[in-house]
């Protein structure tokens, strides 16, 4: 006997809800969009008729007396992610929620100690790990292609969160709770802890604020693992013009490098080759899966919630935000090694 379908509410409907979670609630046949919810009438509104949910609401604690809706997805600014999923999830309602999980490390710990108290899923929306070439790394890297890793070397970088939507300028006011490093690297640390299978211990820092920025615009991050690897990450939002987002491990027999966005591609009319694998002196290309609509991060939440099975737990959030504090509070030093 089938399933029923999973009743959602999304809270948030701005352009990263319409972007990456609406769209893919309304294919889903798993899952029914009871709900969406803004406190601006006619963007919510807009999301109901465009998307098909049953109901459009202006406050979001208005979901916890709504038995329909049994999970939320919540797509809005970084500072209420804790106070919305704390609520809802002592509600009986499960979790889904955009990185970061949280502004501190504090709050994030709060967000996972409150879905354990109330037995419901909370999941980070780590969406890099899940991607096809992401997979196949970390199968290449557990095959130990590369002999033993000892250093990790990434970027990822933008022209900033407003640079093709003007609305997203709250991401550079300090109340946004923190610049490139809270936007960005999250997406970073998770993956360079997922190739590695290790966790981070320390971490130093620095950041530059530009003169008339509340925020930090840029980062170079350094972290040791448990196995005494390295990771030497820059995080950006000043790339004029283009798009990127690589990594590269190397190891005691070759190198991995697994580039996930790169616009313009580093060899013009040709598209970046995702995975590539150097032994020896020579490259070859890695052909891998494209994530299939199952390993979407909204279906594996379903999944989670129906039947128990968890790709990403509330732990992945917390060691993201355990990496983002210590940044903040290595840069503050002025680029001391910081404990995690």
């Amino acid at each position: 006997m089938a399933k029923r379908p999973l009743g959602i509410a999304v809270v948030g409907c701005g352009s990263t809800a319409h972007r990456r979670h609406l769209p893919v609630w309304r294919g889903m046949d798993d899952a029914r969009l009871v709900a969406v919810v803004s406190r601006d009438a006619a963007r919510r509104e807009a999301a109901r008729q465009e998307f098909g949910a049953e109901m459009a609401l202006e406050d979001w604690r208005q979901l916890a007396a709504i038995p329909e809706v049994e999970a939320v997805d919540i797509c809005t600014p970084h500072p209420t992610h804790a106070e919305i999923a704390c609520a809802l999830a002592t509600a009986g309602k499960h979790v889904l929620c955009e990185k970061p999980m949280a502004t501190t490390l504090e709050d994030a710990r709060r967000m996972a100690e409150a879905a354990r108290r109330a037995g419901v899923v909370l999941m980070p929306f780590h969406n890099m790990r899940l991607l096809g070439a992401s997979r196949a790394a970390v199968a290449c890297l557990r095959e130990g292609v590369v002999g033993q890793p000892h250093l990790v070397r990434g970027v990822m970088a933008h022209g900033g969160p407003d640079a093709r939507d003007p609305r997203r300028k709250w991401f550079l006011e300090a109340a946004a709770g923190g610049g490139v490093v809270l936007d960005l690297g999250p997406h970073l640390f998770d993956l360079t802890r997922v190739l590695l299978g290790q966790p981070a211990v320390r971490v130093r820092a620095s950041t530059l604020t530009p003169a008339g920025w509340t925020v930090e615009r840029d980062a170079l991050v350094e972290i040791v693992f448990a196995d005494e690897s390295r990771a030497q990450l820059a995080l950006s939002w000043s790339l004029v013009g283009g798009r990127e987002t690589q990594i590269t491990v190397q190891g005691s027999a070759g190198h991995l490098r697994l580039t996930l966005v790169q616009d313009p591609p580093g060899n013009p009319g040709h598209p970046p080759v995702p995975l590539t694998l150097v032994q020896a002196g020579e490259g070859t290309e890695i052909r891998h899966p494209t994530p299939a609509a199952t390993e979407d991060p909204c279906a594996l939440f379903v999944r989670a919630v129906r039947d128990g099975v968890r790709s990403l737990e509330a732990e992945d959030g917390v060691a993201s935000l355990a990496l983002v504090d210590g940044v903040y509070r290595s840069a503050d030093g002025g680029g001391v090694w910081v404990d995690l």
